[in-house]
């Protein structure tokens, strides 16, 4: 009998972003030494602002000397991230025969430190980080180049991702198919899932 090989997303996938996000501004709060800077960035993520929190955040904080912006995004995208797979995803990942890969956008420090720190690369076979190969999804590049290093049947690859704007369509037009995987308090929970792709809130419905 053929076996699925599966390609993950990671972000809100393999574990939820928003511990990144965390662990990020708390990065924040020890490079400026200003914890309390750190937790206001992670309060207006709370409350939902995206783009411009630390332009937010530095108005409570004009007294102090802080570091431009761009530096500050440069901390974010640089820090060590403490976080850890979701326990379903531990679970399958760890019972998986079959070659596995990722494919993930991001900026490219970013998504190798969280490739890092979650320990990917004890299980995974062939990861592709889109920023490397100037594919971000939805190009189908990244999956056609996958699914050649994996050496799987296109009709037995399976690809599971979180956001439904740009993570199907670049599967689909491989001939992968793609599961969205729609956590609670993942950043893209409240999108809807495309017609016709199946969606899970765990691995531990596969």
């Amino acid at each position: 009998m053929d076996k699925t090989v599966y390609i993950f997303d990671i972000d809100d996938t393999l574990y939820l972003e928003r511990d990144y996000v965390k662990s990020g501004f708390e990065a924040i709060g020890q490079a400026t030494q200003c914890a309390a800077f750190g937790d206001a960035c992670w309060e207006l993520f709370c409350q939902g602002v995206r783009g411009n929190t630390f332009d937010l955040a530095r108005r409570d904080f004009a007294h102090l000397d802080l570091p431009p912006t761009p530096a500050l995004v440069d901390i974010y995208r640089s820090h060590r991230p403490n976080i850890a797979l979701c326990d379903d995803a531990r679970r399958f990942i760890e019972a998986q025969r079959e070659p596995m890969g990722i494919i993930s956008d991001g900026p490219i420090r970013a998504q190798r430190a969280k490739y890092q720190a979650l320990g990917l690369a004890i299980w995974i076979d062939f990861p592709i980080f889109t920023a490397e190969i100037g594919a971000p999804k939805p190009n189908p590049q990244a999956f056609k180049i996958a699914a050649l290093a994996l050496g799987a049947p296109l009709v037995h690859i399976v690809y599971v991702a979180d956001n439904p704007a740009k993570d199907f369509e670049g599967a689909i037009c491989s001939g992968i198919e793609p599961i969205r995987m729609r956590r609670h308090q993942s950043l893209h929970a409240r999108c809807d899932t495309p017609k016709g792709i199946r969606e899970i809130t765990s691995f531990d419905e596969l």
